[in-house]
Parts: structure tokens; sequence; C-alpha cells
């Protein structure tokens, strides 16, 4: 008889992720773009604007949408594989490539020329004929020191391929930079969640209306939330030409059914001039799931919308409401998010109503992969006797009370001991009730007028 053994973990230091979670900074939302610029295929974090002009030149709209709201921005660039760098290469002495591979490099070009403060070196400048990237300018004495200078620039690298000294060069353009920009079909977007499976996230953004590709994404999600305990969030919406139907809307909330699935339905024009369908709009929305604490509810959140592609009528909103549809809708001369709602409609096994909420839904994640990730670091450093249990409650019960005083879940929860279920070998078993505190969203007075 064989031994069935089972991977091991723990649940303990929870204080300082506790602390953290009430800063809007603490989300992090994972966002897949298509672009000619970007490191592709790797995830790439960028806490702010810096760093996603460094990334991504500011130039897609669906990261700029996602960080509006504090989050922090995973970028991962999606490509078909066949992109490559543009680049200027003199022979028998240097190339200069372009950062990262796509068309965007062939807007770069380069000067070598006679140092103004030093005639001794040179100076390589680069400038990006677009003028999204200031033009750089580095002083180096030979090619040795232009290979660990040139890591310094925002657009390209320089490569010492010879012996010949580096000359004078008047401005030269990068050239071969071709895009690995394709559609991406349901069979990529398999290895796509693979590849991003491992990453850390509170929410992901679907960039993809197809149904079948939500479908995959939402059994990916449900299997990663099962198996590896990683427990995230997925906002997802609708193809361009059914922006203004508001029962495609709801069909595709149906489909989903999930208290871990956010679908949107807004689309219109956003208060930097642009108009975004649905699918980039879903970015802003992730962003402001993974944005906002769990001790905030984001019902009535305004949106930066100027004018939305369709001002739903009362009965659509509370046909959207009742199917999972997340709705902007007008309120004086702004746009506010009807009710912070997901997609669960059907309850099924150990769910109920309230988990149709986000910030209930997000609570509950949070408090989850808090213990999970605290765990990794103590699996198998606590003996399976009262002490060591007694240190792993102390800890919870500890992270519980932070909790509560921020508001997240109520003050009356418990930890302790499961009552039936006994502890030995390298299982422990423990029993957790706590409340996820919702929002009042409804006012009902009884008003007697004497």
């Amino acid at each position: 008889m064989s031994i069935q053994r089972s991977r091991p973990g723990a649940y303990v230091e929870l204080h300082a992720v506790a602390k953290s979670r009430v800063l809007s900074v603490s989300g992090r939302v994972l966002v897949p773009y298509q672009a000619e610029w970007g490191l592709p295929n790797k995830a790439v974090d960028m806490t702010d604007q810096s760093e996603r002009f460094k990334e991504s030149g500011l130039l897609v709209d669906e990261l700029e949408l996602a960080a509006e709201s504090g989050a922090t921005v995973i970028g991962y660039r999606v490509t078909n594989g066949s992109e490559k760098a543009a680049a200027a290469a003199v022979e028998d002495s240097y190339t200069i490539e372009a950062r990262y591979p796509g068309t965007r490099g062939n807007d770069f070009e380069y000067m070598v020329r006679a140092a103004l403060v030093d005639s001794s070196k040179k100076e390589i400048v680069i400038r990006d004929s677009k003028g999204i990237f200031d033009t750089e300018t580095f002083l180096v004495a030979d090619k040795a020191v232009s290979v660990e200078t040139l890591k310094k620039s925002n657009m390209v690298r320089f490569k010492d391929t010879g012996a010949t000294a580096l000359a004078d060069v008047a401005y030269t353009k990068l050239a071969g930079g071709t895009t690995g920009t394709a559609a991406i079909t349901a069979a990529n977007w398999s290895g796509i969640f693979n590849r991003i499976d491992g990453l850390v996230f509170d929410v992901v953004y679907l960039p993809s209306p197809d149904a079948a590709v939500q479908a995959a994404a939402k059994q990916w999600l449900l299997d990663r939330r099962n198996k590896a305990r990683k427990l995230a969030q997925l906002v997802i919406a609708g193809a361009t030409a059914s922006d203004s139907d508001i029962e495609a809307h709801n069909a595709r909330s149906r489909a989903a059914n999930a208290r871990f699935i956010i679908n949107c339905s807004l689309a219109g024009e956003h208060t930097n001039g642009k108009i975004y369908t649905s699918l980039q709009w879903a970015a802003w929305v992730a962003g402001l799931a993974a944005g906002t604490p769990a001790i905030k509810s984001f019902t009535g959140v305004k949106v930066p919308m100027t004018e939305a592609q369709v001002d739903w009528s009362h009965s659509e909103v509370l046909k959207g409401l009742s199917e999972g549809t997340l709705m902007a809708t007008r309120d004086g001369y702004d746009y506010i998010i009807e009710s912070a709602i997901n997609t669960l409609t059907t309850l099924g096994a150990g769910e109920r109503e309230d988990f149709g909420k986000i910030r209930v839904s997000m609570t509950i994640d949070q408090v989850l992969n808090d213990i999970y990730a605290a765990g990794k670091k103590n699996k198998a450093k606590l003996d399976n006797d009262p002490e060591g249990r007694g240190l792993f409650i102390a800890a919870v019960v500890g992270y519980l009370k932070i909790r509560a005083e921020q508001k997240a879940i109520g003050s009356e929860f418990t930890f302790s001991e499961h009552p039936t279920k006994k502890s030995e070998m390298d299982f422990a078993y423990f029993s957790l009730s706590a409340k996820p505190l919702d929002a009042i969203e409804i006012f009902n007075i009884d008003w007697e007028v004497a």
C-alpha cells in the first residue's frame, strides 16, 4: 500500500499583509495587451506612470485605463513570436538595436559625434522621430563603455560586434523591426493562461469578447482557485457591435454566473476625449476593482465618462442588475456605477446572495489569499501539537482583528481548532467564521407625517 501524500502548507505571518490591504495601491491588476513596444510574452510590473511610459510609451490605452484607480498594473504584451527588433549595424564594429522587438523600433535613429565637453570621447545621440521618448545623449569612451551605458536607454541597446573603433556617424534610422501582433485565437489563449498562471494578481482583464475564450478563462480561474489556491477576479466584456444591446450584455452575464467574474457593459466617451468600447472600459473596471480596498464599495463611484453610448432605461437597468451586469447610469451630469455587482445570479453550493457583490467577493478572496501566501513561508515549520496549532490560531486571530478594524469583516468572528476533525500527522484542522461586510445601498425610511 502506497503512502498518499498531500502538498504541505501553513497559514501564519498575516499582520503585515492585513495592514497593507487598507491601501488602494496594494491591489494588482493583470492586463494582457497587444502593441508594437514592450517586453514580449513576459509580465512587467508598472507601479506608476514613469514605469508605464518606459514600457509602453503610454501608447496602450488599456494600461492607462487600468491604472486610473491607483492599482499596480502588471502588463503582459502578447505576441505571436514573429516580431523582430529594428537595428542599425556598422560592419565589424557594432550594432544598435531597439530595446524591444516590433515596428515601433523603426521610429528611432542614432548619431555618433565627437563629445562637446571632452574631445577624447564620443557622444551617442538617440532620438525618436515621433517625439514620444525624449532625445537621449550618452557620453562614452569606447564600445565597451557604450554597451554598459546604453543599458540606461529607453529606446535602444548597444552590441559590440567587431574590432573597428567607434567612429562618427550622421543620423541613421533603425530598420527591420517587424510586428508580432496578430489575432489571438482560443488556442493561443490556452498558452497565455498557462504562462500567467503563477503570477500574483487580484484582478485580471480579459481583452477578448470571444465567448469560447471567456469560457476557457472561467475554467482556468476556477482551476487556479481550487487547485493552486490562488484567488482572483476576472473582468470581461463584449464585442463592439453589441455594446448597445443590453440583452447581449445580459447573455454574457448568464454564461459567466460566477462570483469571481465581473461583466462590463460600460461604453462611451472618456473624459480624456477618446471613445472606448466595453472591451476597453473593462480594463478600467479591472483597475477599479483592484485599486479599491475591500473596506469600500464602488457602487455610486463616478465613472470618468462624458457621454455613454447608451443611456439605459429604468427597465433595462433593473434587468441588467438582476442578470449580474455591471452598468453605468447617468446621475445629473455624471455617470456612476449603478451597483458594484458580479455575475453570480444562480447560487451554487456554499454560496449566498451577498456573494454577488464585488466588495464581499473580493474580501473573501483577499482573506484566503493572505492566509495562503503567508502559509508558504511557514509550511512544515510548526509542530502538529497544541503549541504549534495555538501559534497558528493566534496569528490568524490577530490578522482577523485588523481586518475587522478596517471594516472588511464583522467584529464577531471566531477562529479555533475544528470541533470534530482531529489534527494528526501532516494535517491540522481549524474552523473559521467571519462575515464580510457589505455596504448600505438601499435606504428604506418610514415617514409618519404628524
